[in-house]
């Protein structure tokens, strides 16, 4: 099969400088700059990230923090607000997903303590929706919500092989599709094509691409229409651990969150305060 890229190439991130920007693009490379990893940043650091001057960051950041999309704390850092919060519950899908994969995925990642993705296929990117860091040290740099290009992950390639032609077409056709820069044959857009073919019968995508220092393996995740909504893959340093040896357990997690998916919505147990408020008679 034809093999992985760089498991970080990603659209190089984010935040970063922006040219000639409007208001909403410099309030995102403002949102953008804040990752699981560093939720609390202070003026000068976003400033940097997100290539505003400093006088322009703070302006917007103050304007973010009226409509609750920024919170400030005493020390002068800043994070995320509520407000951003309360509307990615909006999401729905991606939540729903996100979180009957959780324990599928808390149990991939202690059987092979391997760094474990879930992705999801949006604008013709894979969308990381959620993931388990392992033992291995990889070159990763993405974080949960990023976006990567679908040929060189397995997750993506995976995604893109179950994606409409005409979103195939988008990502192959101009034979722009992003593709990792170490030394390594860069596939044909007919040779994807071809793959994406070969996972689509086996439901199975192994990347190896020679000269990577990673690989990585995925299984589709289905919905009770049987239709593929998401993808759940394993990453491992190059010439770590056989990829096949991971195969087994890659497909049982997809097959685990698929089960979890096409069963009953489960009931969500209220807190006590919320029970006792429901049951109180309005006046």
């Amino acid at each position: 099969m034809s093999d992985m890229g760089n498991e970080s190439s990603s659209k190089g991130g984010r935040a970063g400088k922006v040219g000639n920007p409007g208001v909403i693009d410099r309030a995102f490379a403002i949102l953008d700059c804040f990752t699981s990893e560093e939720p609390q940043l202070n003026l000068t650091q976003i400033a940097a990230r997100s290539g505003l001057p400093i006088s322009t960051t703070s302006r917007l950041l103050g304007d973010l923090r009226r409509h609750g999309a920024i919170t400030r704390y005493r020390d002068g850092n800043y994070s995320i607000g509520n407000h951003l919060v309360e509307l990615a519950q909006t999401a729905k899908p991606m939540l729903y997903i996100r979180e009957l994969a959780s324990p599928a995925l808390d149990n991939l990642e202690r059987a092979t303590g391997l760094h474990v993705q879930l992705a999801m296929l949006e604008d013709g990117d894979a969308r990381i929706i959620d993931r388990r860091i392992g033992k291995q040290d990889l070159p990763i740099y993405y974080h949960i919500g990023d976006a990567m290009p679908p040929v060189p992950t397995a997750v993506g390639r995976l995604l893109l092989a179950f994606a409409s032609p005409t979103v195939i077409s988008d990502v192959l056709d101009d034979d722009a599709f992003i593709w990792p820069s170490f030394d390594s044959p860069r596939p044909t857009p007919q040779e994807i094509r071809d793959d994406l073919d070969a996972i689509r019968r086996t439901r199975l995508a192994v990347l190896t691409t020679p000269g990577a220092p990673v690989h990585s393996v995925a299984a589709p995740v289905t919905d009770r229409t049987k239709s593929v909504v998401a993808a759940v893959g394993v990453v491992v340093r190059t010439g770590t651990i056989p990829l096949q040896q991971l195969v087994p357990l890659v497909k049982a997690t997809a097959k685990d969150i698929s089960r979890r998916l096409a069963g009953p919505k489960p009931r969500r147990t209220l807190p006590p305060w919320e029970e006792a408020s429901k049951a109180r008679p309005s006046a």
